[in-house]
């Protein structure tokens, strides 16, 4: 049963609690007796009378009550203050005089006219939305403009600031412009989503399963290959989740395939050795992009989702496939995950993620994993 203040919210699994801070919109996983006394102070009672509760409730010693309480407050006071916000730093700034580079991209009935002010800048967001990019003008389009001021990076759409990062929070500008495409198309604001996953969501077309991982164990090459198999990419990388219905949307990024697995998927798709190859140096990563079509006009563009899976290829090593504890699950999905700092939000969030089927996939052989797959989609575990 999940529990709730003014300032956290606590959802217990089978052996520890998830704590969220709603000040930070920070989620951690600490023991039950430790979210305890989170709500405790988060609730303002007195810390006599939490060090009384630890003595007399939970069986403690002075010495261990006091220990608990020192931790706890800690733990408490750091997470219970906010983070700075993208737009909270100062928002003067030179607009440029002209924009090296402009794209105009179709997603779906939408149009955007994106302007940069550096190839560099275009070099950050372009190459994974090549495959949108048409000729010609748009009547009204959307326009998005990216520059740079010093050493921080600036959007603006329609006109409106969203936000400033400097060049060591690259990733979260990334983000932040896939997320105003994700508003824009689906006209729901930022609000709306649950949150955004670093994984890759695959449809049958009546439900999705989320397959993630960190960097590097395999989730994109997995996701191409399995497209040769029938189903579809719903979204890779990027993967948005609404809140109220807590259902997959499907976004149109290409999959990023790296250096390593390309010679991989040589076979299956030749065009990715003429496809460019990006070094993103402040990210640590070399990549090509695999583009997929986008779906038919009568393709449902959000479907329930089915399934958490953790993927790791080893190569030659030996195939598995196992529920894990949710307690792990979050601990592999929470670094790399947007998640709204609402209230309502995140409480739908522990409520999706309590009920989502978590599991673990070690692979190698290709066969042996198309048939757990198929597998997860068709109940038949």
């Amino acid at each position: 049963m999940s529990s709730t203040s003014n300032s956290i919210l606590i959802k217990p699994l089978a052996y520890k609690s998830i704590v969220w801070f709603k000040a930070s919109n920070t989620y951690v996983l600490v023991a039950h007796q430790t979210a305890e006394l989170l709500l405790k102070m988060s609730q303002g009672l007195d810390l006599k009378k939490i060090k009384e509760y630890c003595k007399t409730t939970l069986k403690l010693t002075a010495r261990q009550s006091d220990d608990i309480l020192i931790s706890t407050s800690r733990l408490y006071a750091d997470l219970n203050k906010p983070t700075p916000d993208a737009l909270a730093a100062k928002k003067d700034f030179d607009l440029p005089k002209s924009y090296t580079s402009v794209k105009l991209y179709k997603i779906g009935t939408h149009f955007f006219k994106v302007s940069f002010e550096t190839e560099a800048l275009a070099f950050l967001i372009h190459p994974k939305f090549a495959h949108l990019e048409i000729e010609g003008k748009a009547h009204h389009p959307h326009h998005l403009e990216v520059f740079q001021h010093n050493s921080n990076i600036f959007l603006k759409a329609d006109k409106m600031l969203i936000g400033q990062w400097n060049l060591e929070e690259v990733h979260y500008f990334q983000g932040k412009f896939s997320m105003v495409l994700l508003e824009k198309i689906y006209n729901l604001l930022e609000e709306k989503w649950l949150g955004v996953f670093h994984a890759s969501a695959i449809s049958d077309g009546k439900k999705c399963v989320l397959f993630t991982g960190d960097s590097g164990n395999g989730k994109s090459t997995l996701a191409a290959l399995l497209l040769t198999r029938g189903y579809t990419l719903f979204a890779d990388d990027f993967v948005p989740v609404a809140a109220t219905t807590g259902q997959v949307y499907y976004f149109p990024a290409a999959i990023s395939i790296k250096e390593k697995a390309v010679k991989a998927l040589l076979p299956l798709y030749p065009n990715l050795e003429e496809a460019p190859l990006y070094d993103f140096k402040n990210l640590n990563k070399k990549v090509r992009y695999l583009s997929t079509p986008q779906p038919l006009k009568n393709y449902k563009k959000q479907l329930p989702c089915k399934a958490l899976v953790f993927v790791k290829y080893k190569e030659k090593g030996a195939h598995s496939f196992q529920k894990i504890a949710k307690e792990k699950a979050f601990e592999q999905l929470i670094p790399d995950t947007w998640l709204s700092p609402k209230t309502e939000n995140a409480q739908q969030f522990l409520n999706w993620f309590a009920l989502m089927p978590c599991y673990q996939l070690t692979y190698s052989d290709n066969e042996l994993m198309y048939k757990t797959v198929d597998k997860i989609f068709t109940d038949d575990l």
